[in-house]
């Protein structure tokens, strides 16, 4: 495994998409990649090792997915984070867009997940 990759972290409580976008990044070896099913379990990875971008499902079961943003956010446990939820009818909160988040980081799912992969480069080769 090569530690100079950008490390990507993958929280969704659903097994189905959290393999789908694992997979389908792993194939392309620009990253090193995690995945958590719950707000709960991706604090205590990040806490281990911070990540340089979190792809994350708003409806997690406990912790939901706004409340892992600005608590990893406010530890500095990850750089950058992508929105990746079920919820159409989801607007950004003013404390998600003070983390940076916008609507180019928002993708409803079902999502390309070739699309989400474009914004994921974008981000971690700095050009925004």
């Amino acid at each position: 495994m090569n530690d100079q990759l950008p490390r990507v972290l993958i929280v969704d409580d659903e097994e189905r998409i959290r393999r789908l976008l694992l997979e389908y990044f792993e194939d392309f070896g620009e990253f090193r990649l995690t995945t958590a099913e719950s707000g709960e379990a991706a604090l205590q990875a990040l806490a281990e090792e911070p990540a340089d971008l979190c792809v994350v499902d708003m409806r997690l079961p406990g912790m939901n997915g706004e409340a892992f943003i600005l608590a990893a956010g406010e530890r500095g446990l990850c750089r950058r984070f992508l929105v990746h939820t079920g919820s159409v009818d989801l607007s950004l909160s003013e404390e998600l867009r003070s983390l940076g988040i916008t609507e180019k980081d928002v993708f409803f799912k079902p999502s390309d997940v070739e699309r989400i992969l474009l914004r994921v480069r974008e981000i971690v080769e700095g050009g925004e």
